[in-house]
């Protein structure tokens, strides 16, 4: 399957949403495989993260960005998601895209921002 056809959920903070780092991120992403769902400007606001993580569920590649070196509880959820179902799961640093080794959860009192790290 050539990426040109690969279903790609784009995983990222919402408090990245509307920020010159997602239209960046998406331009990027998008321009390497242009069916990816992001959240935000595709799906808005859904009734529970349940519903998130059934398309994540659909998808047939997953691509986590960090906020400020971590992620949130609800893309630490998206990587679990897409792990159970083995799905593919890259994350972009930098232009660059790597797969992951692991998680680590590092602070599970701060569900927005440090909840976890990704290990490449």
């Amino acid at each position: 399957m050539n990426n040109n056809n690969l279903r790609v959920y784009y995983a990222h903070s919402k408090k990245t949403y509307d920020s010159a780092k997602e239209k960046d991120e998406l331009a990027f992403i998008k321009s390497k495989y242009p069916k990816t769902i992001c959240p935000n400007t595709d799906l808005g606001e859904l009734n529970s993260m349940d519903s998130y993580l059934k398309i994540v569920a659909w998808s047939d590649l997953v691509i986590i960005s960090e906020y400020f070196g971590h992620i949130g509880k609800g893309v630490y959820k998206e990587i679990n998601e897409a792990s159970k179902n083995n799905i593919p799961i890259l994350i972009l640093r930098e232009r660059l895209f790597y797969k992951i080794k692991g998680v680590v959860v590092v602070d599970k009192l701060d569900a927005q921002i440090k909840y976890a790290k990704v290990i490449i």
